[in-house]
């Protein structure tokens, strides 16, 4: 039997939300991440592009789960991944601030990217309601979009082109139209705040959870640890 699963990508709207169950897929956009849990209540897995568990101490790479995938996308995907903040960093509201807390846990002082800091506000957003959701949690799970995208092409190095241009946007449309045939549907239908690639992504990140609600996921590392809050530090595809 077919479960619903849904897959989640930030947006300047909030947040971009697909609900599918088999090749029906439903599009939906929400301002918060608490309503994300509202509109995909059915959902077995709800999958979600977006950093879940915070390090304590910067390590070089970030998580370990963040450096495996990088390795599996290479060369020019490694980019798209990376390194979410430390917990203590996390709290900052400033990025002079952020960088400076996230060059403090670790004896390497190692930095924060702009982009990484640009993302805080939808990071600890995840990070509150995960933490008082109970057993919902469980069923949120982090995706990478670039990882699916690269199982569904079957292609080991990834994609060649970025989703930033319009051939690598289309390939990437193309190889989901195969899943799920209402794609084009959803990119000429969806509202103001939604961007092509965060519709993309969240169509991604809806196929990854489904293949985890099958059982035929992949978890990057096989063994999890988790962060000071109890937060499993994993990517799936």
């Amino acid at each position: 039997m077919t479960v619903p699963v849904a897959g989640v990508d930030g947006c300047r709207a909030g947040w971009v939300v697909v609900v599918a169950r088999g090749v029906e897929a439903a599009l939906h956009v929400v301002p918060r991440f608490a309503d994300v849990l509202d509109v995909a209540a059915q959902a077995r897995v709800i999958g979600v592009d977006m950093p879940i568990g915070f390090l304590d101490r910067a390590e070089p790479g970030g998580r370990e789960c963040d450096r495996r995938a990088r390795g599996l996308l290479g060369s020019p995907r490694a980019c798209s991944v990376f390194s979410p903040p430390v917990r203590a960093a996390l709290r900052q509201t400033t990025y002079t601030a952020a960088l400076a807390a996230n060059r403090a846990s670790s004896a390497g002082g190692l930095g924060l990217s702009l982009q990484c800091f640009n993302l805080f506000l939808k990071m600890r957003e995840v990070d509150a309601v995960l933490r008082r959701a109970g057993a919902a949690a469980a069923r949120v799970r982090e995706v990478h979009p670039e990882l699916a995208f690269r199982a569904l092409a079957e292609a080991p190095a990834g994609l060649a082109w970025a989703k930033s241009c319009a051939t690598g946007r289309a390939r990437r449309a193309a190889l989901l139209r195969g899943v799920y045939p209402g794609v084009d549907r959803a990119l000429a239908a969806r509202p103001r705040g939604a961007a092509v690639d965060d519709v993309l992504d969240a169509f991604a990140v809806c196929w990854s959870a489904a293949r985890v609600a099958r059982g035929v996921g992949v978890r990057l590392p096989p063994r999890p640890p988790r962060d000071a809050r109890g937060l499993r530090m994993e990517i799936w595809y």
